[in-house]
């Protein structure tokens, strides 16, 4: 075989591994803004899959977190099992990923109430703040 044939061979495998886990694998979105209570905040990645299941990642101590929101299920939550390529792609347990689900404190009801769309997706946290991420701002 060919180099290039190689490569071709390669290309076409990478090719079938995202469509079969086009579910599973989210990658950084760089242009996307975070905004918590209208604050734009400047130290979380947002990464997104094909669905635009939201992933935000903030690594960065004191306050470090993963928070993921998916459309099927409305709830955000941190993931159970996340491989990640810093910075680049993260890798889900499951199409439907398992989390933990977040919740307030107290005897309070938790109603995140998620709105999802191909642009931004917002929601309430389980500290009451409002979370809106935008996939492509405008400067």
């Amino acid at each position: 075989m060919k180099r290039h044939q190689v490569r071709l061979l390669i290309l076409v495998a990478l090719a079938v591994l995202v469509i079969i886990f086009r579910q599973q694998i989210y990658v950084r979105l760089p242009m996307a803004a975070v905004y918590r209570n209208q604050v734009r905040q400047t130290d979380v990645q947002v990464f997104i899959n094909y669905s635009f299941d939201v992933l935000l990642e903030k690594d960065d101590q004191p306050g470090a977190y993963r928070t993921l929101v998916q459309g099927w299920s409305s709830m955000p939550g941190t993931p159970t099992e996340l491989q990640c390529l810093r910075w680049v792609v993260c890798l889900t347990d499951a199409s439907h990923a398992s989390i933990i689900p977040m919740f307030v404190s107290g005897n309070e009801v938790y109603d995140p109430q998620v709105t999802m769309t191909k642009h931004e997706v917002s929601f309430v946290d389980g500290t009451g703040a409002t979370i809106r991420v935008v996939f492509y701002e405008k400067k």
